[in-house]
């Protein structure tokens, strides 16, 4: 849980846009980071996308926990513009439409098939 919260408050003092050091000099995200690693094709965003839909899939996860994985998740949502819903679902199955490594399911239609 204190990983999870220590993240967060890096992450929220990061990606403020209105914070200069000393020098007067404006620093954020843009000023450290090249904005691939801020896109939604960024392996961050993958990693994330992950650790939240295993979080939210657990059967048991410490109250707290959840609590700073979903102030995360809204930090992430509102200043990076990421979106961690699942696309979309077909009988129970949820599918990513980049994800290179889901397996192909194919819905027969054909009521002889059963």
């Amino acid at each position: 849980m204190q990983f999870s919260k220590v993240i967060y408050y890096q992450l929220k003092f990061g990606l403020e846009k209105d914070h200069t050091d000393t020098s007067g000099a404006a620093t954020g995200v843009s000023a450290l980071l090249d904005d691939s690693w801020l896109s939604a094709d960024s392996f961050l965003y993958h990693l994330c996308k992950d650790f939240f839909s295993l979080m939210l899939d657990a059967s048991s996860v410490d109250g707290h926990l959840l609590l700073w994985m979903r102030k995360l998740k809204e930090l992430l949502e509102n200043n990076l513009g990421w979106e961690f819903q699942l696309n979309s679902v077909a009988n129970g199955i949820y599918f990513e439409e980049d994800d290179e490594f889901a397996p192909i399911v194919e819905m027969l239609d054909d009521p002889s098939c059963n």
